[in-house]
C-alpha cells in the first residue's frame, strides 16, 4: 500500500471546541498564552462563546464550576508563604478546630445590625468590659468602647477624640484652633501618621537613637509640646523592637511642661496609648509589680493622662485578622458631636467608627478566647512566647558558631537592673519578673565586628537565604535617629503563639549555616582575588559556578545596596517606606 505525506495533527493538538470542554480554564489563560497552538497553520485566539478572558482581570461571560474555580484559586494561593513561618508578621495565624467552628456558623452576621443581632452586640459589650478591666479603669470610671476594624482603624478614633476636646478647651477660651499637633516617637507604625494627615494636625515625629533604645525618650517632650498639642501618642510596643514606651514618665514631664505655662488655655494634655501590640502582652504578662520595677506601674488607664487605648484583637488577641479595640476611660473623654444615634434596620444604635457594616465573627472569636482561655490561659501562652524569644536571644549571642556575630537590639532579654543576661536561659523562666518587659519579638544585627571583617557582605542576604527554607523575617532600617542608627538595618523574628521552643531552636540551626555559607564564600572570593587566581578562563568558571551554587538563593540583584550608591539609596528610601506599613 502506498501512503502519501499529509499534514496532520499531531496526536496531543485539539480542537479549540475540544480543549475548551476538556480544559475550561484554558478560558483563564493570558492572551499570549491562549494564542500558542502545537500546528503553525493554527494561530486564532481561544473563545468561549462571544467572550474571550484575555487577562485574568475581567468577569467572564460564562463563569466556570464552582470545584474548578475553587481548585485553580486554591492552587494560586499555594504560592503564598506558610503563615505559620511568617516571622514578619504580629497577625495572628493559628486557630483551633473549634473556634472555626464557631466562626463559620456566624460568619454572615454584620456586627452592624443591632436590632437583628442583639446577642452578637452583647458579646461586644461584654468584650470591651473585659478590656476596661485588663487596663486598669477605676471603681469610679465609665469606660466605653467599641471593635474597629484593626488598630489602624482605632488610632483615628482615639485621635479624632483628642482633637475635638482639644478644639472646645481652645474655643472656649477665644484662642486659635487652625494649627493643632500631636506628638508620637518616630518609632511609630504608619497608621499613627495616617491620622494626622487624614485629619489635618500637624505631626511631630520624635528621632530616637541607641541611648533612648529607640523608642521615645520622654524628656524630649520638653522640646515638641506646645499649648496646640491635642496630645501624645505612647506606643506600648513599637513595631521594630518590640519596646513599651514609658507612659508613666511621660505623664510625669506633661506635669513639669505645664507647671512651666499656666497661661496656657489647653491643660492636661492627654495620651492615647497605641497597644496594637502590648495591649494584650502587658496585662496578662506582667504583673503590678513587675510593671513598677521598670517604672510603668501606672500605663494603663490608672495613670491619670492616660484616656483611650487601643489593641489589635487579631494580634496578641489571638482572633482573626480584623478586629481592632479602641476603649475611652470615661464617656466624658469622647465627645458628643462625634457620637451618633441611628435608627436603622428596625432599632435604635449609637456608633463611632470610619466603618459600618462589617463581619461579626471577629468579635465572636475573641469573646470565644476570653471564655476558653481565661486569665491563665492567655499568661500560660504569652510567658511562653517570652521565654522562646529570650532564648533565641541567648543563642544568637552565646552560640559558639554566632557569638560575637550579632547585636541583640530589643530588650526583653535583658535583666532590668542593669542591662546583663544570665548565665543559663533557664533563668528566663525561674525569674521572668527579673527581665524587661515588652513584647516577644527579637530585633537583631550584624556586629560592627562582623561588618569590618566581612564588609562586602549584605545583611539582607541572611533574610534572603533564609527564604529558601521558608522563613519569612524582614530587613529594614532603624527608625529616624539622632545619632544615624538609622544607617543600621535590623532583622525581626515575631514570636507568637504558636512558635515554640523547637521551631527557634530550628531557625537558630539555618542562620547559624548561612552564615557559615556567607563567611566561607566570602573567604574563598577574597583569597582568590588577592591570590590572582583568575587569570584561566576555565579556573574562573569553575569558581564563580560553585561560588553562586553555595550562595543559590532567590534573591532579587538588582534590590540589591551593592550595585551603585545611587540604587543603594533608592533601596534603602524604599525599604523604609514599604517598613513603615508592616504589622
Amino acid at each position: 500500500m502506498l501512503h502519501t505525506h499529509e499534514k496532520r495533527r499531531g496526536s496531543l493538538q485539539l480542537s479549540e471546541q475540544e480543549l475548551l470542554s476538556a480544559v475550561p480554564e484554558t478560558t483563564l489563560l493570558s492572551t499570549n498564552l491562549q494564542e500558542l497552538t502545537l500546528a503553525d497553520e493554527s494561530r486564532s485566539s481561544l473563545a468561549v462563546g462571544t467572550s474571550t478572558l484575555k487577562d485574568k482581570f475581567t468577569i467572564p461571560t460564562n463563569g466556570l464550576p464552582e470545584e474548578l474555580t475553587y481548585e485553580l484559586i486554591h492552587n494560586e494561593l499555594t504560592l503564598d508563604g506558610n503563615p505559620h513561618l511568617n516571622l514578619a508578621s504580629f497577625v495572628n495565624t493559628f486557630t483551633t478546630p473549634i473556634a472555626d467552628r464557631l466562626i463559620r456558623e456566624n460568619i454572615n452576621k454584620n456586627l452592624a445590625d443591632n436590632d437583628e443581632y442583639p446577642q452578637l452586640i452583647e458579646l461586644t459589650q461584654r468584650c470591651i468590659s473585659i478590656l476596661a478591666q485588663l487596663w486598669h479603669c477605676g471603681p469610679n470610671d465609665h469606660p466605653i468602647g467599641c471593635s474597629t476594624t484593626g488598630s489602624s482603624e482605632a488610632i483615628m478614633l482615639g485621635g479624632l477624640a483628642m482633637k475635638k476636646r482639644w478644639e472646645h478647651r481652645m474655643s472656649l477660651a477665644g484662642k486659635d484652633i487652625s494649627k493643632p499637633n500631636i506628638v508620637m516617637s518616630c518609632a511609630c507604625q504608619v497608621a499613627l501618621e495616617k491620622f494626622t494627615r487624614y485629619f489635618e494636625v500637624d505631626c511631630r515625629t520624635i528621632p530616637v537613637s541607641f541611648k533612648s533604645h529607640h523608642m521615645l525618650d520622654p524628656e524630649d517632650l520638653k522640646d515638641y509640646v506646645d499649648e496646640n498639642t491635642i496630645g501624645c501618642f505612647i506606643i506600648l510596643g513599637t513595631t521594630y523592637t518590640g519596646h513599651f514606651e514609658n507612659v508613666e514618665k511621660s505623664g510625669k514631664v506633661l506635669d513639669e511642661i505645664e507647671a512651666k505655662h499656666p497661661e496656657w488655655a489647653n491643660k492636661n494634655i492627654p495620651i492615647h496609648v497605641d497597644g496594637a501590640s502590648g495591649g494584650f502582652i502587658a496585662p496578662f504578662s506582667f504583673e503590678s509589680n513587675h510593671m513598677k520595677k521598670y517604672g510603668m506601674e501606672r500605663w494603663a488607664f490608672n495613670n491619670p493622662r492616660v484616656v483611650s487605648i487601643n489593641t489589635s484583637g487579631h494580634k496578641f488577641g489571638l482572633t482573626t485578622p480584623g478586629l481592632g479595640w479602641v476603649l475611652w476611660k470615661d464617656e466624658s473623654f469622647l465627645s458628643p458631636e462625634l457620637r451618633f444615634r441611628l435608627k436603622y434596620l428596625g432599632g435604635v444604635e449609637e456608633t463611632f467608627g470610619l466603618n459600618f457594616s462589617r463581619p461579626g465573627f471577629q468579635v465572636v472569636h475573641q469573646y470565644f478566647n476570653f471564655i476558653s482561655l481565661g486569665s491563665i490561659g492567655y499568661s500560660e501562652r504569652f510567658r511562653r512566647s517570652l521565654y522562646v524569644a529570650r532564648t533565641f536571644s541567648y543563642g544568637l549571642l552565646n552560640l559558639p558558631s554566632l557569638a560575637g556575630h550579632f547585636d541583640v537590639v530589643s530588650g526583653i532579654h535583658e535583666r532590668i537592673l542593669d542591662n546583663s543576661t544570665p548565665d543559663d536561659v533557664k533563668d528566663y523562666w525561674i525569674n521572668q519578673d527579673m527581665y524587661k518587659p515588652g513584647v516577644p519579638l527579637v530585633a537583631f544585627k550584624l556586629t560592627n565586628k562582623f561588618r569590618e571583617t566581612y564588609s562586602e557582605i549584605p545583611q539582607v542576604l541572611i533574610s534572603s537565604m533564609l527564604r529558601q527554607r521558608g522563613w519569612i523575617i524582614p530587613n529594614y532600617p532603624l527608625p529616624k535617629s539622632t545619632d544615624d542608627s538609622d544607617k543600621y538595618e535590623i532583622l525581626r523574628v515575631v514570636f507568637r503563639t504558636e512558635m515554640k521552643l523547637d521551631l527557634a531552636e530550628l531557625l537558630l540551626s539555618d542562620i547559624q549555616n548561612v552564615i557559615s555559607r556567607l563567611i566561607r564564600s566570602y573567604t574563598n572570593l577574597t583569597e582568590r582575588v588577592e591570590s590572582r587566581l583568575y587569570e584561566s578562563t576555565e579556573s574562573r568558571r569553575d569558581y564563580v559556578y560553585n561560588m553562586l551554587l553555595e550562595l543559590a538563593s532567590p534573591v532579587d540583584d538588582s534590590k540589591q545596596p551593592t550595585i551603585s550608591h545611587e540604587r543603594a539609596k533608592e533601596a534603602e528610601q524604599r525599604a523604609k517606606r514599604n517598613y513603615r506599613g508592616t504589622c
